[in-house]
């Protein structure tokens, strides 16, 4: 039996498209953090070869997965990323510039949970925004170079040791690495990055906010809890946290490996007013992007 409050899928998709729009403060929020991981060149650099695992342990909900924790600044501090202008904050009225058109579609064709929003890669894309890919690549190479040491250096009281051992996995053979950038059909690339489904902060309809600028968007917030299908495509800043890779076993080509995922996961979904649309209607074409849990 529903609540007495309770909207269907179609009434939020209405709800959203038509109140598009933002009224500030989340801004300091995002200025604190991005001002001690990638204001500048050189505070990146530092970032970047700070980065390491600090524990690998198995996933919550399956035992025969494992996931590296990620920290950097000697484990006291989360790999930050987001577009900015040139050496300075950013402000509410800097984000459309800051942006990029992201979709998301929240059922694939076997009417699974996707939790990821995509970004097709252009040559179109501004400056800032060159620049956030051009560092999310040096992420990307980082979290390659420390898997390939890790496992130069593993023994047997390292969780993942035998599961390693079991498919013959040597710093440089029968391993792969699915990154934040990925390459689809035709060699096109896509940014990946996710949200957290599943609420910990008691109130909230999802692990992780979703504004229009400064304003909660409640209601975005429970279509991305529900597992009924909607597209969303709207202009995000891509404000973003790596905190894990997923490490799992998978056959390719007949031989057995074992994959290392990279997940970003968005600070916030901060959307660009007048810039979302959402349905419930299901496309003929979707975009797939093949990446491992």
């Amino acid at each position: 039996m529903h609540k007495k409050n309770f909207k269907s899928s179609e009434q939020l998709v209405k709800s959203i498209n038509s109140s598009n729009k933002s009224s500030t403060s989340r801004m300091d929020y995002y200025n604190r953090i991005l001002s001690s991981s990638c204001s500048t060149d050189m505070i990146f650099q530092r970032m970047i070869s700070t980065i390491n695992f600090k524990e690998v342990v198995p996933l919550p909900k399956n035992n025969s997965m494992f996931r590296f924790v990620i920290k950097c600044f000697n484990n006291t501090n989360n790999v930050i990323l987001g577009p900015l202008k040139i050496s300075s904050g950013i402000t509410l009225t800097d984000l459309p510039s800051l942006s990029i058109p992201m979709s998301h579609y929240h059922l694939n064709k076997n009417n699974f949970v996707q939790d990821n929003f995509i970004h097709r890669i252009s040559e179109n894309e501004t400056e800032p925004m060159k620049k956030f890919i051009e560092r999310l690549r040096f992420i990307d190479s980082r979290m390659q170079m420390l898997i390939s040491d890790y496992i130069r250096h593993i023994d047997e009281s390292s969780p993942i040791y035998y599961m390693l051992k079991k498919n013959n996995v040597k710093f440089n053979q029968n391993w792969i690495f699915t990154g934040i950038i990925n390459k689809g059909n035709n060699n096109t690339e896509y940014i990946n990055i996710r949200y957290f489904k599943d609420s910990f902060k008691g109130k909230k309809k999802i692990g992780t906010n979703v504004y229009c600028g400064d304003d909660y968007l409640d209601e975005m917030a429970d279509l991305l809890s529900r597992d009924t299908f909607c597209y969303i495509n709207g202009n995000i800043y891509p404000l973003i946290k790596v905190n894990y890779i997923i490490i799992n076993e998978r056959i390719v080509n007949n031989i057995p490996m074992v994959n290392f995922t990279c997940k970003a996961y968005f600070v916030d979904i901060n959307f660009i007013p007048n810039s979302i649309h959402c349905s419930t209607k299901r496309y003929n074409i979707y975009i797939y992007i093949f990446i491992c849990l």
